[in-house]
């Protein structure tokens, strides 16, 4: 028994004496040696690439909004969602009732108002007719009483006198006679007036009945596809599935209904960090490939940047970007999709022929009365503007034979051979620079206010300064500070263990990238 208890007892001091001899190598080792990533310095050449992801736009597009109808505003016909929409084809018409009975009334009181003025012009004619006899009646009296007058020589005194007072008399009755003509003809004239003007506004309240009349229709005024938008009136909560316009709805006026999107001619919109935006500008090649088409290729070059950054905060990303536009080459991009030559040609036309529209150049300062907005491409910003120009006239021949564009399953569709809102990677190659020395922009942190990296000594990690020569989001090409071979850490050594998200929201501009900041 006691031989066994020694056995156990030497056992138990040989494992305490192994996990003893463990612990001490192990922290002989160099602190956080095995949980640090490495990277080793390479020379060659570098081709200093930005990458970003975008959507696919429609270069021009125009918003149909609801007209002022002074009433209810409410849809009678829409076009289907996803129909293609030729010029001229009827996109939205609106309940004309109300309208129509306005212009009724309108026009009923025009007529009123002319069978008054015929009234009161007959009124002055009989009343000038009777003036006249009246005016002749006092002038002969004027006569009578002057040719008695000239008898007073015959007269006794009395007589005289009183032939003169008649004389008198009747040259005031003619005064007054014919001041009372001329305010009685002026008053009547007056009235006239009156009614003409409230005529005149009657027929400018019946022009513009008829032109609101002629907004119940809103027309294409280009083709192109044709988005409805949601109906966003009344009460809405968050979360709420918010349904697109359909037959019946009100809407209010003034309110975007439809868009209509020129495809003939597309575009990716993308965002980028401040350090790609720095190495970015117009006309640099870029390479696009659409999600829809993983195994096709498509050129493009930036067509116009953003001069400041937004940020989204409906996104988990709190870094503001810049917005930059690419432009596609439309001819690659519809061979891609299996166009065929006359296929292209016909798009290409309908591009041109929307490129030459005015309603799609530039907004004006202020937006003219019945104005309607336009989308057009933005200017060196990314995002589209909204602008306003006039409405598209339409004749009330175009009015009278718009249609709806048949339903997508019902169409051949041969002009929608893409989507806007599809998704896409966008390759943007920057410079290439030959034998340069370079490492990945993890390894690279900020100390005292320097581009800083940590050099493997050893079995420990010394801080070192560098002198960077190009940079973007993934590579840093070296100026000076660093040979070839060394090997750098990609993550801070010095940092204490759950400090990685503090330094993470510290300042500098290493602090935004993967390597964090010190």
């Amino acid at each position: 028994m006691i031989k066994k208890a020694i056995i156990r007892t030497l056992l138990l001091a040989i494992l305490v004496g192994a996990a003893y001899a463990g612990y001490r190598a192990l922290n002989a080792l160099p602190e956080r040696t095995r949980q640090i990533a490495t990277a080793r310095v390479l020379r060659g050449d570098v081709i200093v690439r930005s990458y970003t992801r975008g959507e696919l736009r429609a270069i021009r597009s125009v918003t149909l909004s609801a007209p002022n109808l002074f009433g209810t505003v409410q849809v009678t016909r829409i076009a289907p969602l996803g129909a293609f929409a030729r010029e001229k084809d009827l996109v939205v018409e609106f309940d004309d009732s109300e309208v129509n009975s306005r212009l009724e009334e309108k026009q009923l009181e025009l007529d009123q108002i002319d069978e008054q003025v015929k009234k009161a012009q007959a009124d002055l004619a009989m009343r000038s007719n009777q003036d006249q006899v009246d005016l002749l009646s006092a002038q002969y009296g004027v006569r009578r009483a002057d040719l008695e007058v000239k008898r007073n020589e015959l007269l006794s005194s009395i007589d005289a006198k009183k032939n003169l007072l008649n004389l008198e008399e009747a040259k005031r009755r003619l005064k007054q006679l014919e001041s009372d003509i001329q305010s009685r003809q002026e008053q009547a004239l007056a009235e006239i007036a009156v009614l003409r003007e409230k005529k005149n506004k009657g027929i400018l309240e019946l022009q513009r009945e008829k032109q609101r009349l002629l907004q119940v229709k809103l027309l294409a005024p280009m083709s192109g596809l044709v988005a409805i938008k949601q109906n966003r009136t009344g009460f809405m909560f968050p979360g709420m599935q918010i349904p697109d316009i359909r037959e019946g709805d009100q809407v209010q006026p003034g309110m975007p209904v439809a868009d209509v999107l020129d495809l003939s001619e597309m575009e990716v919109i993308a965002k980028v960090g401040e350090l790609d935006r720095a190495n970015l500008q117009e006309g640099q090649e870029a390479t696009v490939a659409l999600d829809a088409l993983p195994e096709k290729k498509l050129h493009g070059t930036i067509k116009t940047m953003s001069g400041t950054a937004s940020s989204n905060i409906f996104s988990f990303d709190p870094a503001k970007k810049f917005d930059v536009v690419f432009s596609i080459d439309m001819k690659e991009l519809l061979a891609a999709l299996g166009a065929k030559p006359e296929q292209v040609q016909k798009i290409l036309a309908t591009a041109e022929q929307n490129r030459r529209k005015p309603a799609q150049s530039q907004a004006p300062a202020a937006a003219p009365p019945g104005a309607r907005p336009v989308m057009s491409a933005g200017g060196p910003g990314g995002p589209p503007v909204m602008g306003f120009s006039a409405p598209p006239k339409f004749s009330e021949k175009d009015m009278a034979n718009a249609k709806l564009p048949p339903p997508p399953e019902e169409d051949t569709q041969f002009d929608v051979l893409l989507r806007p809102g599809l998704l896409a990677d966008v390759e943007i190659t920057v410079e290439k620079v030959a034998n340069a020395i370079h490492i990945p922009m993890q390894a690279v942190f900020e100390k005292d206010g320097k581009p800083t990296v940590y050099v493997r000594t050893g079995n420990k990690f010394a801080a070192r300064a560098i002198k960077p020569l190009k940079r973007s989001e993934s590579t840093m090409v070296i100026a000076s500070g660093l040979q070839p071979g060394e090997i750098v850490a990609l993550a801070d050594p010095t940092e204490k263990p759950g400090s990685q998200k503090k330094a993470e929201k510290s300042g500098g501009a290493m602090g935004a990238l993967p390597g964090g900041s010190k």
